[in-house]
């Protein structure tokens, strides 16, 4: 999963929004319980406060990224009816390591993370952590959409 700067801004908004939540529940009983007439005046600033940073949140752009990611390239234009088909190739956010290539040549024969495992001689858990840092470097979700960018890019002979 690719985490952008949306996603960063949303989890610290809800944090924030916990710990003033958190502020606010305490204010309110100390001031009940010493007997302040005006503690209803906490809660309602709380509530008004939230909702700006909901407010905030909506208003964050969908697309920026996190710095040191670069951003999605832009969908290849589709082709005209009736003219020839050109291969595009797809460029990895950042470059396989020797092992993770491997790892991909194994996938792309079908085979399973114990089976990748066993011909690599390493632990299941570690066949687990090459796939998560391929997926991520093709951008993909799945086994099959990680061969098939690792195809469009050229990875693949």
């Amino acid at each position: 999963m690719r985490v952008t700067r949306r996603h960063l801004l949303i989890t610290a908004v809800l944090v924030g929004c916990f710990v003033w939540a958190m502020v606010v529940v305490g204010l309110s009983f100390a001031m009940a319980e010493h007997d302040r007439r005006q503690w209803w005046v906490i809660p309602l600033f709380g509530a008004f406060v939230m909702s700006i940073a909901v407010l905030a949140v909506r208003w964050i752009p969908a697309s920026t990224s996190v710095a040191g990611t670069a951003p999605a390239d832009p969908p290849p234009p589709a082709a005209a009816p009736g003219s020839p088909t050109v291969a595009v190739r797809r460029k990895p956010a950042e470059t396989l390591s020797a092992r993770e290539v491997e790892v991909l040549r194994h996938l792309a024969a079908g085979r399973t993370n114990a089976e990748i495992a066993k011909a690599l001689f390493v632990a299941p858990g570690t066949v687990k952590a090459h796939l998560n840092h391929i997926f991520r470097k093709l951008d993909a979700a799945s086994r099959l959409q990680a061969v098939a960018h690792a195809r469009e890019a050229g990875l693949l002979d």
